[in-house]
């Protein structure tokens, strides 16, 4: 849901009256234009992520095209932070009349009022070369920027959009409440637009706002999760309160189904947190536990200036809320300054040794706005970067008359002076097979019985990865396909241009052909179609890596044979809610499954035998609904259901002894 442009928008309001201007509110681009093809008004505003930076711009242009005096005012963090490349910017944007740099609701308030004042004529303001708090703009080639203006100290003082009602209708177009608690960020990392010191203070709501605009948006939600704009949710005392609230909320409204925890260096806290929002009087499994890293290893730690973070208490919370059920996530970052092939691998092991149970790698993108993608970091750490299009931006858009596409164009970071292209794409499918055999708990079964014998996991992990990646097997059509996409990307980004104005390439792009995230789509064709090929490569690599070690005896292979079958019937087709089989096994893997497997199962040993019944109970069936609702079945919705906020190890069927 549009929030943060409508933070800014609300404030507005508040500061010059309802009467001052009449306004509208857009999330998607086709109402834009279905609006602006009735008129164009005197001001548009856009925000600017890296998600709808080209074509907000495409818009702004032909809207100064057809109404040369209506006014453009960009605002976001997606925009240099050295006077000298903001410039630049401004320069290659001349449709955009003025940019406020930083938070925008206080500077938004000057510069309409400033505008109200001279008739909405932008180019009064540039001919007095007034500087308005936060205010960019360039008149006959003179970089203006006025000062910064002051943080909004409390935060209070924005009225809610979701509570003045301003949001309501987009609550019917099936989006994901977004929200925040706080603002800003006490962590200096460089490659993040938060990581500067403007934003190092944090301010939060009060617990009174939090709770009724949580109450009003549980109320009328139709998706299953809410999305934090927080940096750190989790990490501060007074969070504790908002976690009473959202427990109050799950039992009243059976909602949120996931909440992400993303506090740093606060382990017992946010533990705490997890403990109210998945009690005891619930039934728990809503909580990610998020221990985002980024890497493990302290020379990348120290280049990107987040050696302040405590990597053994991140990686702490994320174990320790196993014992709640919680899901554990991480992220790493991959080609920082000063990563290695071995780094990045060792990270990875890292993070699955200590039982993480999502393992997520990225691609390191040079965000507009962060330290690493000014010009000093780039030579600093000689940085090899390539263009790509973001995934599912090519869509075909018309506004007064024409038609158009204007697809997102990311620069990422495939190479430093520490690592190689080829290192890259080789860490790039390390990625997918953690994706594929190790996130979300997928061989969690498997994986249990090899940590009680005593085998390391990251060890087998790589030993899968070394088997898929480079031997012919029922899975090379996925490590091709993704490694094939992985090179779609450019030099620069012109020739990225190029390349779309080529005959049918728009068309590959909307049909699926090009343009998808790589990673999560390989991992969604893998599981969705490859489900039976994956259980008998885990499970034969795993007989194989215990007899190496001399570990397999009859009664180890007899185990592993059940074991296979049990895990495939409670994840084979996990979105086919109506399926339920029956099968009769000789372990009690229910009483297993709450010590994650890791226990001698003949200890469980059923000489008679027990009927289990697999299924997805009616809580699974409401929630995997609303997922696919939310995002589809082709290919990138089932790849988005995967790769969200949702937790998947909770879509695998229910077991019941009959």
């Amino acid at each position: 849901m549009p929030y943060a442009i409508s933070l800014v928008l609300s404030y507005a309001l508040k500061k010059l009256g309802k009467e001052a201007f009449d306004y509208e509110l857009f999330k998607h681009p086709d109402d834009l234009n279905t609006y602006l093809d009735k008129g164009v008004p005197e001001m548009v505003c856009f925000s600017n992520y890296i998600w709808n930076s080209d074509l907000s711009y495409a818009i702004a242009e032909r809207i100064k095209q057809h109404s040369p005096n209506t006014v453009i005012i960009f605002g976001g963090p997606n925009y240099p932070i050295v006077p000298k490349e903001q410039e630049a910017y401004l320069q290659a944007h001349p449709c955009v009349d003025l940019y406020v740099f930083r938070d925008g609701e206080i500077p938004f308030v000057e510069i309409l009022g400033a505008l109200i004042e001279r008739n909405m004529d932008v180019a009064a303001i540039k001919a007095e070369r007034k500087r308005l708090t936060s205010c960019h703009y360039i008149v006959e080639n003179e970089f203006i920027a006025g000062p910064l203006a002051p943080v909004l100290q409390e935060l209070d003082d924005i009225p809610s959009p979701y509570l003045t009602g301003m949001l309501d209708s987009f609550f019917d177009m099936n989006l994901v409440p977004l929200t925040q608690t706080t603002r800003g960020c006490p962590f200096k990392c460089t490659y993040c637009q938060d990581g500067h010191e403007y934003s190092n203070k944090v301010k939060r709501h009060s617990t009174k706002f939090i709770s009724d605009e949580l109450e009003y948006i549980a109320s009328r939600t139709k998706a299953p999760h809410l999305q934090w704009a927080d940096l750190n949710f989790g990490m501060y005392k007074q969070d504790i309160e908002t976690c009473k609230t959202l427990a109050r909320l799950r039992e009243k409204y059976d909602w949120p189904h996931a909440v992400e925890l993303n506090g740093k260096n606060q382990k017992e806290r946010i533990l705490e947190a997890a403990r109210i929002i998945d009690g005891p009087e619930l039934d728990g499994g809503a909580i990610v536990v998020t221990a985002a890293v980024q890497s493990t290893n302290t020379q990348v730690l120290s280049a990107v200036k987040r050696e302040n973070i405590s990597i053994e208490a991140t990686i702490g919370v994320a174990k320790e809320g196993k014992s709640m059920n919680a899901n554990s996530f991480s992220e790493v970052i991959l080609c920082l300054p000063g990563d290695t092939v071995e780094a990045h691998f060792q990270s990875l092991d890292d993070l699955m040794d200590a039982g993480i149970n999502v393992v997520r790698s990225h691609q390191f993108i040079m965000l507009d706005g962060s330290e690493a993608a000014t010009e000093f970091d780039r030579e600093l750490f000689e940085m090899s970067t390539r263009f790509r299009i973001t995934p599912r931006t090519v869509a075909m858009y018309k506004l007064f008359g024409e038609e158009f596409s204007a697809p997102e164009i990311d620069e990422i970071c495939v190479g430093n002076k520490t690592m190689s292209f080829d290192g890259y794409l080789e860490c790039r499918k390390m990625n997918l097979t953690v994706e594929i055999f190790y996130n979300y708990g997928l061989f969690r079964e498997l994986l249990g019985y090899i940590r009680h014998q005593g085998l390391s996991v990251p060890a087998f992990i790589r030993a899968v990865h070394t088997h898929v990646s480079t031997t012919q097997n029922p899975l090379s059509e996925v490590y091709e396909g993704f490694l094939r996409e992985t090179h779609e990307i450019w030099e620069s980004r012109e020739e990225v241009v190029a390349f779309l104005k080529e005959p049918g390439v728009i068309k590959k792009y909307q049909d699926g052909e090009l343009g998808n995230n790589e990673q999560m789509m390989y991992r969604a064709l893998a599981i969705f179609n490859h489900m039976g090929d994956l259980h008998q490569t885990a499970f034969n690599l795993a007989r194989q890596h215990l007899d190496d070690k001399g570990l397999l005896d009859e009664k180890a292979s007899y185990y592993l044979a059940e074991l296979e079958q049990y895990s495939l019937l409670r994840k084979q087709n996990i979105l086919t809610t109506d399926q339920v089989n029956q099968r009769d096994f000789h372990f009690d893997f229910v009483a297993m499954d709450a010590d994650l497997y890791e226990l001698d199962p003949y200890d469980f040993h059923l000489e008679d035998g027990v009927t289990m019944k697999f299924f997805h109970n009616k809580k699974q069936k409401k929630t995997i609904r609303q997922y696919v609702d939310l995002y589809g079945l082709e290919t990138y919705g089932l790849g988005n259901i995967l790769g969200s906020q949702t937790t998947v190890n909770n879509f695998y069927r229910v077991i019941e002894a009959v």
